[in-house]
């Protein structure tokens, strides 16, 4: 039985039953762009929220279908994050949240090109020539299988060609073509959609089949309609998982609350119903790519079902069910099918619960299901699933009656939760596991888009750096162990990409290097100038080009600094002259104000490199190799500026909180304000990397080193000290100790090579001072090394995981 718990805590607010179908909605703006029976009106989604959330800044849709949550949620600004896993349903959505995002401009841009397509699509299409690769992409799909009389499956082909130009010239214009296209495949092929999708009777052929072009046609008139009267919408939404059981390893989201409705488990194939989409959209080219979908989806369909579906209850309360399927049930996959879902759905609810904050309010339209006589009561069950994880079940709205297919009564209900604050003392809470777990499990930096080499906040190029680690893979090392609002600490922060990423999620950010050009460039990443002083400072240094003169002794001791070459022979002298001016500059005008780090920063980075940013003759852009090509006169100060403004152009998002960046040893005492801290992620030099000090030795140089410095100052750094010995990570891991509060975690992201095997080794000193709570390998010898033929002899990322007693 379903128990509702009455009256509602929540006012007065009334719930139609009909909104919670597609009904209504495929005769609504935007939402009618592509039909979806399982889905739900907008009227739904404004309803739930206004009565149970209405305070709320950011929801969560795992299971986005056509995109009526996020798209009626940003149309009330409010922002929205989504996951989806049918590419089809992706794709609408997102040119659904792309469209309402457009300013007037781009706007009537798009209606122009599309009003213009509109007139001319017959001619078009009649002219164009029908995709080949389309054609045998059919025939791997499906076989000998007649979905399409055969002039209909020519002028499909054509479309497909048309939709393609289209989107080479605007990509949303495109998109929007293939989904006026995409909506009718089904209606005006042999096959319909009725629950599941299956071939239309005699009869049903007799009262003919509609025509695609017009079909088509009304669609895009229908959707240049909408956009025509549209406002556009500064709400964001985002997706943050293709699968809703990848939740609890997608990005830190943090919403007020949910509203969602999963697959119910009535046997619905999801997948196979959009096997013409899917494959009109070039999402599948064979059948072994729908299976692969199938696989991925929530189990609910008895198709759904796999050797790996898990086939024993979650819960208790699923086991009396499974026990009377498994002796009544005519198919044995309909057991499976039914642990399978509510395994998964358990998946779901734990990601949810990783994603929201404590009080947010989740709301889920579902129903029940009857299988050979036997009911399944899904409310009940992922209401006691949700409470063993920890939400509040508040009340059960019921929403209105079906009929299974005995005609026995069904329901469908709004289930409604709080969730509860988290139980865990420890900073590596259940949370913390679950996410590591699938970070272990998934690798997800080495999956694009994080693979890309300009993943992230532009930012994030403030300054080259040999060494850096890569945004994504701080990025989740951040998610996992971290939550906002925590502190988190780098102490080798070197670039800042640690901080930076940890700011960038809304944690209290901090970090040190024991260099004055880590401290720039990390605190340029976590600590916004102010434009005013930041303009100030920049016509001071103009002033001081301007006007001061080198001496003799400043260019005889930067001639001396040569590795690769010396300096005066990378510049045209009169550049040269205003480089040496500019380092007297810094090194005077220093005060670590946010304003000189970042103006510091964007010199460094403009120092040298192969573009035309770069003040040097042709060299690396992370390592001064010797110069080649002509030598040419740039000015320092136009350099500066062009990277200052390229620098500021991408603000951060509401998340972000600014950090605070220090100067200091990490075998000194620490500065204050970094003791009790809640995680600390860092990378310490690997043992058979590459020498930092060395790899950026102009840069250092013109942050204050001389000659000797080289020699004399790199032996204190820790790259240095640990070559003598290892021994020199008691006085770190003690340092650890004293700043983590009890129960915090330390992260140490370390690298393997024949020579020397860090975690392990640094795992048995670490042991002294804290609790080792976990060491993974990840191979890393497929890595780009971005144009350097020497980055060390690492095979293995390790990743230590630490814990304060």
């Amino acid at each position: 039985m379903i128990t509702a718990v009455q009256p509602s805590l929540f006012g007065e607010i009334a719930i139609n039953g009909r909104d919670a179908t597609f009904a209504d909605a495929k005769n609504e703006a935007i939402h009618s762009w592509f039909p979806y029976l399982e889905g739900f009106g907008a009227a739904f989604v404004e309803a739930t929220f206004a009565k149970y959330m209405p305070d709320a800044r950011k929801v969560i849709d795992p299971f986005a279908g056509t995109g009526t949550t996020p798209v009626a949620l940003t149309q009330l600004g409010v922002a929205t994050g989504y996951c989806e896993i049918n590419p089809v349903m992706r794709l609408v959505v997102s040119a659904k949240l792309r469209a309402l995002g457009l300013n007037v401009t781009a706007r009537r841009k798009l209606l122009d090109i599309l009003r213009d397509l509109g007139h001319q699509l017959e001619s078009r299409v009649d002219q164009a020539e029908a995709d080949p690769t389309l054609a045998d992409d059919y025939a791997r799909c499906f076989g000998k299988s007649l979905f399409f009389d055969e002039d209909v499956f020519g002028e499909v082909l054509r479309f497909r060609t048309v939709c393609d130009a289209t989107r080479a010239s605007n990509e949303l214009a495109g998109d929007l073509m293939s989904i006026a296209v995409a909506a009718h495949l089904v209606s005006c092929s042999r096959l319909k959609r009725a629950g599941d999708v299956r071939y239309k009777t005699k009869n049903e052929l007799v009262r003919g089949i509609p025509a695609l072009m017009p079909s088509v046609l009304t669609q895009l008139n229908s959707m240049i309609r909408d956009l025509d009267r549209m406002h556009s919408c500064d709400a964001h939404a985002q997706l943050l998982a293709a699968d809703a059981k990848d939740l609890g390893g997608a990005p830190s989201y943090a919403a007020d609350g949910v509203i969602t409705s999963p697959p119910y488990l009535n046997g619905t194939n999801y997948i196979r119903n959009t096997k013409l989409e899917l494959w009109f959209l070039r999402f599948i080219a064979s059948g072994s790519d729908l299976r692969e979908l199938r696989d991925d989806v929530v189990t609910s369909g008895i198709n759904d079902v796999t050797s790996g579906t898990a086939s024993v209850a979650c819960i208790d309360a699923a086991e009396a069910v499974l026990r009377e399927l498994r002796s009544s049930a005519y198919d044995a996959r309909i057991p499976r099918m039914v642990a399978g879902y509510f395994h998964d759905m358990q998946a779901v609810l734990h990601g949810l619960w990783l994603q929201v904050r404590p009080t947010a309010t989740v709301c889920i339209d579902i129903g029940d299901s009857r299988y050979a006589g036997v009911h399944v009561p899904t409310p009940d069950i992922l209401v006691a699933i949700a409470n063993e994880i920890g939400f509040e079940h508040v009340e059960t709205v019921p929403l209105r009656k079906r009929l299974s297919k005995d005609k026995s009564p069904l329901c469908q209900v709004l289930l409604v939760f709080r969730r509860g604050h988290d139980k865990a003392n420890s900073s590596f809470s259940p949370n913390h596991r679950e996410r590591w777990r699938w970070f272990a499990g998934n690798t997800p930096h080495q999956q694009p888009p994080y693979t890309k080499r300009n993943w992230g906040h532009p930012l994030h190029s403030a300054c080259s750096y040999n060494g850096k680690m890569k945004p994504s893979l701080a990025h989740f090392l951040v998610h996992c162990f971290s939550e906002p609002g925590q502190s988190v600490l780098d102490p080798f922060a070197g670039a800042g990409t640690i901080p930076f990423e940890a700011a960038l999620q809304g944690r209290q950010t901090l970090g040190f290097d024991i260099s004055t050009m880590g401290l720039a460039i990390t605190s340029a990443k976590i600590r916004p100038p102010e434009r005013e002083n930041l303009n100030n400072l920049l016509h001071r240094l103009q002033s001081f080009i301007g006007q001061a003169m080198i001496s003799s002794d400043e260019f005889e001791r930067a001639a001396a600094i040569r590795f690769n070459s010396a300096i005066p022979e990378y510049f045209h002298p009169d550049t040269l002259r205003e480089v040496l001016l500019a380092r007297r500059f810094f090194l005077e005008a220093r005060d670590d104000s946010p304003e000189w780090c970042f103006a510091l920063t964007c010199m460094l980075h403009v120092l040298h490199g192969n573009r035309p940013y770069a003040l040097s003759r042709r060299s690396h852009p992370v390592t001064p190799f010797a110069p080649t090509g002509d030598t040419e006169y740039k000015s320092v100060l136009d350099k500066v500026h062009q990277k200052v403004v390229r620098s500021l152009e991408t603000p951060c998002p509401p998340e972000f909180i600014a950090g605070h960046a220090f100067q200091a040893d990490i075998c000194a005492p620490w500065p204050e304000g970094c003791a009790g801290v809640d995680c600390i992620i860092t990378s310490p030099p690997f043992f058979d990397s590459t020498r930092f000090y060395m790899t950026n030795w102009m840069r250092y140089w013109f942050c204050g080193w001389e000659r000797d410095d080289f020699d004399a100052q790199a032996s204190q750094f820790i790259e240095t000290l640990q070559r003598q010995s290892l021994r020199i990570y008691h006085l770190i891991f003690a340092r650890f100790a004293e700043n983590l509060r009890p129960g915090g975690i330390a992260v140490v992201h370390l690298g393997r090579s024949k020579k020397c095997d860090m975690g392990s080794e640094l795992a048995a000193i670490a042991a002294d001072h804290l609790r080792v709570t976990d060491i993974l390998s990840e191979d890393v010898t497929h890595c780009e090394k971005h144009g350097l033929s020497d980055k060390g002899t690492v095979t293995d990322h390790q990743y230590l995981i630490l814990e304060n007693r």
